[in-house]
């Protein structure tokens, strides 16, 4: 049999392709490793091309070193959508921790892939403070309650923060407790200014929960405490106040003249006139008290229900006021002695 030489192949090949029209390849580019891909198709009188989604850079810092300083950080870039918040995305990215590439070139830290989702809120206000509230994270961080662990947790929060330039001034707190947070690292409240120095927080940052300075018109996602001055089934109008306990009680009636410690172990201050609308969330419900001096009487109910109870009582307890997605979902009425 006669072989066909490869320039003989070849030529019919090119000839079956001639045929039908076509080429023999599309051509296709793709970017350098390490960028979003952008590939090109060139076919028969169409071109289909895939735009890369627009990504920005942002820095997650996290203990390096020898552990000789314990306030030692180092950046690693990471890659996010250019339609997200940059500093909400950078806690996000720090709370999840370091990756296995970072791990191995030496970066450290107390966050994990078990602790990515412990941000409660971030919050930056007009004047350049940034507010980063967490989730009760003292067990799943102990080892941070050291001298160095506090410094090395503090460091690393701190310096992602201050990547940002419209942060002037960042404060960190537990379920809204400025108190509570820096009790567990051992140290005092504070908050961190962009030139390295400390400022103590006021009182008002030692409030119960969320606190009362949530640095907004509009009341953000927490829990606040207040009083109910209207309600319906659209909204309510809500009076924010601080709910002190223990010696942030005790402090707080010393500065008010009051007598200190208060009655009960606990202290409301109530100074600011402000009040906030905040509308009602579908299915939201209250744990209210049918007998506001009997504690034991607590039980949750519809809001809609509440709402029909609420003004046949002579005495209106403060409340808690859990806001979710910026609505009011859940409102816990107060027991008083």
């Amino acid at each position: 049999m006669k072989r066909l030489s490869v320039s003989h192949i070849l030529c019919a090949l090119s000839l079956v392709v001639a045929a039908c029209g076509g080429t023999a390849d599309p051509t296709t580019t793709t970017d350098r490793p390490g960028t979003v891909a952008s590939t090109t198709t060139i076919a028969p009188e169409t071109t289909t091309t895939t735009q890369p989604a627009e990504m920005e850079t942002l820095t997650v810092y996290f203990s390096f070193g020898d552990g000789s300083d314990c306030a030692e950080v180092k950046g690693y870039e990471r890659t996010y959508g250019a339609s997200l918040d940059p500093i909400i995305t950078a806690f996000d990215e720090l709370v999840g921790g370091p990756t296995d590439d970072e791990i191995a070139d030496g970066a450290g830290s107390f966050f994990s892939a078990a602790t990515d989702d412990v941000i409660r809120s971030v919050i930056l206000d007009g004047d350049g403070v940034l507010s980063v509230d967490f989730d009760d994270i003292r067990l799943s961080l102990n080892n941070a309650s050291t001298s160095c662990g506090s410094s090395s947790l503090l460091s690393q929060l701190t310096s992602t923060a201050f990547q940002f330039e419209d942060v002037e001034r960042v404060r960190f707190s537990i379920n809204g407790s400025c108190s509570v947070f820096f009790s567990w690292l051992q140290r005092e409240c504070i908050e961190f200014t962009r030139d390295g120095a400390t400022v103590a927080g006021s009182t008002d940052d030692f409030a119960s929960r969320s606190g009362c300075t949530p640095g907004t018109t509009e009341l953000p996602d927490g829990e606040w405490f207040g009083y109910v001055v209207d309600a319906s089934a659209a909204d309510i109008t809500f009076d924010l106040a601080c709910w002190f306990s223990g010696t942030a009680a005790e402090q707080a009636a010393t500065e008010d003249g009051q007598e200190s410690p208060p009655p009960n172990d606990y202290y409301v201050r109530n100074v600011n006139a402000t009040v906030r609308t905040v509308p009602v969330a579908a299915g939201a419900e209250v744990n209210w008290l049918p007998s506001t001096g009997d504690p034991t009487t607590a039980t949750t109910v519809d809001y809609v229900s509440w709402l029909a109870e609420r003004d046949s009582r002579d005495f209106q307890p403060g409340v808690w006021l859990t806001v979710a997605d910026g609505m009011a979902a859940f409102v816990e009425e107060q027991y008083v002695p």
